[in-house]
């Protein structure tokens, strides 16, 4: 419990803050990210934890390294577990390392899922290096067991042990402060969610806006070519008239000549 303490100490419990690629110190030379995670990765976990506090940019790339591996060992633990239930059945000589396996899952993994929602928020990341090393100790050996290596001695209460006083520390050192961050996220995501509500309203209704204008401008252009049709055809009508009225006025014109003609003659 006290090796958890200090390094939980050492280490602030706060998600790893994200940064750019810096230099340690004025005068050093700056070190490429996928250099200085492959460096990270001949580190042990409890190392890593340790190293958290030597520069904010160490602190998120340890930090994610630790979430990693976390995530690793669960997933390897459930796969074995479902792996051992199905092969349980035909070799009876893996009863042992079901219940070891089932173990790590009930006393160990459970205990300090309480993180969980704290890192998949990112605003945590697993804290107890130490801890994640004889996790996954404990499942290699789970594996050399299902592979034939039956009679391996497994120390695994001491590990439970190791991640109960974890929750405990957790619990009563950290949850609270998680806690008020995770609500902070929570505001924070909702805020977002009624931005982005806000600004899908917005982008609708100026899409019905402009839909009715072209709507409109669209009825309008119609309306004014209608007026354009029937104004050339009103000038068409026009033209025809004014030639129907001048043949109309020739053959008056004729008549009254011919009327002329005629009564000159009855005279």
């Amino acid at each position: 419990h006290q090796a958890l303490t200090n390094e939980s100490r050492r280490c602030k419990a706060v998600a790893p803050t994200a940064c750019k690629r810096s230099t340690l110190s004025s005068g050093s030379v700056e070190m490429p990210v996928q250099v200085l995670q492959q460096v990270l990765k001949k580190f042990t976990f409890k190392e890593l934890g340790e190293m958290r506090c030597v520069h904010p940019y160490w602190d998120e790339l340890c930090g994610q390294a630790l979430n990693s591996g976390y995530c690793e060992v669960v997933k390897k633990a459930d796969k074995m577990l479902t792996e051992c239930q199905r092969r349980v059945h035909n070799e009876r000589q893996l009863h042992s390392v079901l219940a070891l396996l089932t173990n790590i899952q009930v006393h160990i993994l459970n205990p300090i899922d309480i993180l969980r929602p704290a890192m998949d928020e990112g605003v945590c990341c697993f804290l107890y290096g130490d801890l994640l090393d004889k996790i996954f100790t404990i499942v290699a050996k789970a594996r050399l067991m299902m592979n034939g290596e039956y009679d391996l001695a497994v120390d695994w209460k001491s590990v439970a042990e190791l991640a109960r006083r974890a929750q405990i520390h957790y619990k009563t050192n950290l949850e609270a402060v998680m806690e008020e961050k995770l609500s902070d996220v929570v505001r924070l995501k909702a805020l977002q969610r009624i931005q982005r509500i806000d600004s899908f309203m917005i982008d609708s209704t100026v899409t019905k806006l402009e839909k009715a204008a072209h709507m409109a401008r669209d009825d309008l252009e119609w309306e004014i070519e209608q007026l354009r049709q029937q104004n050339s055809q009103l000038r068409k009508d026009n033209r025809e008239l004014k030639m129907d009225y001048m043949r109309l006025e020739s053959r008056i014109e004729v008549l009254e000549n011919k009327f002329r003609t005629m009564a000159r003659l009855l005279q």
